[in-house]
């Protein structure tokens, strides 16, 4: 009688269970390809450059990248919120100001823009800094002041992104990064080995086909936006006038993740530049960068993941749903602990051959092989901080999650790897990946923990915002580019 009874429940349970699964892959396997394809282009970069046999544009490109992205993350950190208050308006049914954030948010990355001007003469000086071979410094700065240009495409192709993955279009997120990314490669490659008549660039030449992908990515999402299926739908052409209420409050929600991007990306560039360049030398700076490339393979799908997982949890929140965001939660970060996990098995039995793809000297092997154990190690506790971290982000908890990884990323990964790096140099750079990887298992554990506790159920992200207005009468001219905007069967 009993089993009677629990069999409509357990098969209600089941259904429910498998539309959810169903939920967190449709967005998630778009969102992930979106996202791969920024790790694509910086790998393709790299192993073009690798195959110049320059290794001294080998050395300096990773630690141009990050110093180019410790500002481009402040604008990208902040603006990755409009997903959650894209998601949340869908929610609620509040479609018009869906499309009023992602205007505010491209306002916000204009002036992103513009500030940041100011920080492409400090170039010289932050490499400076890192007592790098004098060449190794030359070509860090010719391929950083190249691809600063990149800072306002990227910032508003991330608002816009964030936007269609906030209203579940990530189709569109996925198919313009795979454009930009082609793009990328096709102009990478001609100006790096001198193609086509040109002459050849080599690490400058990496650096202008970065622009013009990311150039080229941030007009094909604006095409969309501007499309009439999406104005039809969302109103995104009658929403455009600049409201300092909705700006405020991405600063506000979305600022803490900013700063945390930009503390990563700070925190990760003097652990590679200084505690691993400037300490060990050269050998140790290309065989961390060779492990870099596939640690991004590891993360940067999983990101793809997450950003589903802030979307769903958003739309649930936004529809007074917190039992469906915790579920979505749980399946996508069981999602992200099976990917993780599955990569440390092929780093632990694979390292060598696979370090071999970028060089063959023997001692970068053996200390990048060092390096991908302790990422072998870590992985399963960096899934829980991306998927809970994530969730986090969808439900607008993000203050205190922020000064906890900000705090713990300066004291264990620069104060913890200096100490080691000087104490314990015998172990040369693999000591301080070593703290590294503690710090990632600290915070796999406490974001699990703050996701539990359940203080993201009393935040409203809305409490300081107004509503948005009926479409106005000033609106942009209709643009029928839904042809251009989204491929056929999308």
């Amino acid at each position: 009688m009993i089993d009677i009874e629990l069999k409509p429940q357990l098969e209600k349970r089941r259904s429910r269970t498998s539309s959810d699964i169903r939920d967190v892959v449709k967005l998630s396997i778009p969102i992930v390809v979106a996202n791969s394809c920024r790790m694509v282009m910086d790998v393709t970069d790299f192993f073009l450059i690798s195959r110049t046999n320059d290794t001294d544009a080998m050395a300096a490109i990773l630690p141009a990248q990050m110093i180019v992205w410790a500002y481009i993350v402040i604008g990208m950190g902040t603006l990755t919120i409009l997903t959650t208050l894209a998601s949340q308006s869908l929610g609620r049914g509040d479609r018009a100001t869906c499309s009023a954030y992602a205007w505010q948010g491209l306002y916000l990355s204009g002036a992103f823009w513009i500030i940041g001007a100011a920080v492409w003469p400090l170039f010289p000086t932050l490499f400076a800094l890192a007592h790098h071979e004098p060449r190794i410094e030359a070509l860090e700065n010719e391929y950083a002041r190249i691809c600063f240009w990149t800072v306002g495409t990227t910032i508003a192709a991330t608002a816009l992104s964030s936007y269609f993955n906030g209203i579940h279009r990530p189709h569109i997120t996925m198919y313009t990064a795979l454009e930009g990314v082609v793009v990328n490669g096709v102009v990478s490659y001609v100006l790096i080995f001198g193609k086509l008549g040109m002459p050849a660039m080599g690490i400058a030449g990496a650096a202008w086909g970065t622009v013009v992908g990311s150039a080229y990515r941030m007009a094909r999402l604006w095409i969309a936006f501007c499309s009439e299926r999406t104005h039809r739908e969302f109103a995104s052409r009658d929403t455009w006038r600049p409201d300092w209420g909705k700006m405020k409050n991405v600063l506000r929600v979305g600022g803490p993740s900013g700063l945390q991007w930009l503390s990563d990306v700070a925190v990760w560039a003097i652990f590679t530049v200084v505690l691993v360049g400037s300490y060990f030398g050269k050998t140790h700076q290309l065989a961390t960068n060779a492990a870099w490339q596939y640690l991004r393979i590891s993360f940067l799908p999983c990101l793809g993941v997450g950003m589903a997982i802030s979307s769903l949890v958003g739309r649930s929140i936004g529809a007074r749903d917190p039992d469906h965001a915790v579920r979505v939660t749980r399946i996508g970060t069981l999602c992200i602990l099976a990917y993780m996990g599955a990569m440390s098995v092929v780093y632990f039995v694979a390292r060598v051959p696979l370090l071999g793809w970028f060089s063959t000297d023997a001692e970068v092997i053996r200390i990048g092989s060092a390096v991908i154990i302790c990422a072998a190690v870590f992985q399963v506790f960096d899934a829980l901080g991306i998927g809970y971290n994530s969730a986090l982000r969808g439900a607008g908890d993000t203050f205190v999650p922020s000064l906890v990884f900000i705090a713990s990323h300066w004291l264990m990964v620069v104060g913890g790897g200096y100490l080691v790096a000087t104490w314990f140099p015998e172990y040369g750079s693999v000591g301080p990946w070593v703290v590294a990887s503690v710090l990632i298992v600290w915070l796999g554990v406490y974001q699990w923990w703050r996701w539990n506790s359940g203080a993201w159920r009393a935040i409203d992200v809305f409490k300081h915002d107004r509503p948005t207005a009926a479409p106005a009468e000033f609106g942009f001219p209709s643009l029928d580019v839904d042809a251009a905007a989204e491929p056929t069967g999308s």
